[in-house]
């Protein structure tokens, strides 16, 4: 999919400069680095939005203390 964004001079210059490297395309470099990072936005993305829901009262949680005694670990 045909995509259009704004680098900063620097990472453009890093990327070309990669690319001349190693003879491979901008678009190879630049789709690594989005899959390579995507996976760790969304998880960053899931936390927000478990705070979120905790704050809300919408998660239902579990405290520290019944966790230990559910799983046999008190002390």
């Amino acid at each position: 999919m045909p995509t259009s964004i704004r680098l900063s001079a620097e990472i453009e210059a890093r990327i070309k400069r990669l690319a001349a490297e190693t003879g491979r395309s901008q678009s190879f470099y630049l789709n690594q680095i989005i899959e390579r990072g995507i996976d760790e936005v969304e998880w960053e993305y899931s936390i927000m939005r478990d705070v979120e829901a905790h704050r809300a009262g919408n998660l239902e949680t579990v405290s520290h203390e019944d966790l230990k005694a559910d799983l046999g670990l008190e002390d």
